[in-house]
């Protein structure tokens, strides 16, 4: 895709500060970081979505962002943490349409974090409705398993 931010950094056209490249990923640090040292991690064909990348390619991503949070950890003596994030869709927060995993260092009390909705009560969800979404899903995963 021509137009896609994230292709015309994998093609050279835009410039970015890698960390990490190979054969089917690229990781490179955002623009706009959260904190020091917040990389984004990107398969190197262009997919917008999570759930349209093979599970090869969902493996690497995780893979290299344990990676890069492992070394984040050992360069950067503030972090006392990493937050993992993917944003799957515009309703979730996706912004660049291409698939990609934020890995953003963190510390105690530096503000960032989940927002939860007005009507997220913390209250358990009834074990029925629970469980009779888990049964729709078991039933979508091993329809489509046993299938493909």
């Amino acid at each position: 895709m021509t137009n896609c931010t994230f292709c015309k950094i994998l093609s050279g056209s835009l410039s970015s500060s890698k960390v990490y490249e190979d054969e089917n990923v690229m990781a490179f640090l955002d623009i706009h970081p959260i904190s020091d040292g917040h990389t984004l991690i990107i398969p190197r064909r262009h997919i917008e979505s999570l759930t349209t990348l093979s599970l090869k390619e969902v493996a690497r991503i995780a893979q290299i962002g344990q990676v890069v949070a492992t070394h984040l950890k050992r360069v950067l003596p503030e972090c006392q943490g990493i937050t993992l994030s993917l944003a799957d869709g515009i309703a979730a927060g996706q912004e660049v349409p291409h698939a990609h995993l934020h890995v953003i260092p963190r510390q105690e009390g530096d503000g960032f974090g989940w927002k939860f909705p007005p009507n997220y009560s913390g209250v358990a969800t009834e074990r029925e409705k629970l469980d009779a979404i888990a049964e729709h899903l078991r039933e979508s995963i091993y329809t489509e398993e046993h299938t493909s």
